[in-house]
């Protein structure tokens, strides 16, 4: 099913409940949402222990900073301080796995060709796109400076020539950036570029949207009812 939404709906539905998740101030919130997270397991059939592999990299990240909430948070005592930490991971893991369960099957340009369609400024979508395309090359580039400085005797070590060199190569990797990013912008405009891409594919709204849309909402609401409950 996934696979058929439209990239429109799973944006729309991902902030929906993105913005619910992050506004929730307590634990009862982050259950109340649970529900739906194992709603689009059962539906999209997807392995959870894939969804555990993507989400590994986030939460080494997150464990530095669920420890650094511990000792800094100012609350009373350490268990208040070790629960919010929690409550901070979980939260982050709950937007984290819907992100990759709403957006996973969708590829980046028909995320960017969806949000054109929803009327995101015109200029974050061509940053976002620009980034993606040229994020690789930048990364080529990168390893190429850094073999020909290896080829050159450079042996990384903790030195003050080592972080003089690799200064150097980030300036010389700015630079490089610059001149090819001129040189493409100038290209573009030599074949028309007017500060958009025509569009000749459109995005259409279909039953299973509607039908995913409406359940979505009400597990929405339902999630925020039962959170206010006592």
């Amino acid at each position: 099913m996934k696979d058929s939404l439209d990239p429109r709906t799973k944006i729309l539905t991902l902030t929906l409940f993105a913005w619910g998740i992050a506004l929730t101030q307590d634990f009862k919130g982050v259950i109340a949402f649970l529900p739906y997270v194992l709603f689009l397991f059962f539906v999209f059939k997807e392995s959870p222990l894939n969804v555990f592999k993507k989400l590994l990299p986030a939460n080494i990240f997150l464990v530095f900073i669920v420890i650094t909430m511990i000792f800094t948070y100012n609350a009373v005592t350490f268990t208040d301080r070790l629960k919010y930490g929690l409550f901070l991971f979980l939260k982050s893991n709950e937007i984290l796995a819907l992100t990759i369960l709403l957006l996973s099957s969708s590829s980046l340009f028909s995320i960017f060709h969806a949000l054109h369609h929803l009327k995101v400024p015109k200029k974050l979508v061509l940053l976002l796109f620009f980034t993606y395309r040229y994020i690789h090359t930048l990364k080529e580039e990168y390893e190429t400076i850094l073999k020909a400085a290896k080829c050159r005797g450079l042996r990384p070590k903790t030195s003050l020539l080592t972080y003089k060199t690799y200064a150097y190569i980030v300036g010389n990797l700015l630079v490089k950036s610059y001149k090819r990013a001129d040189r493409i912008y100038k290209a573009m405009l030599s074949r028309g570029f007017k500060g958009n891409f025509p569009v000749y594919v459109h995005f259409r709204f279909s039953k299973e949207d509607f039908i995913f849309g409406v359940i979505s909402i009400l597990f929405f609401l339902g999630a925020v009812v039962w959170r206010f409950l006592e």
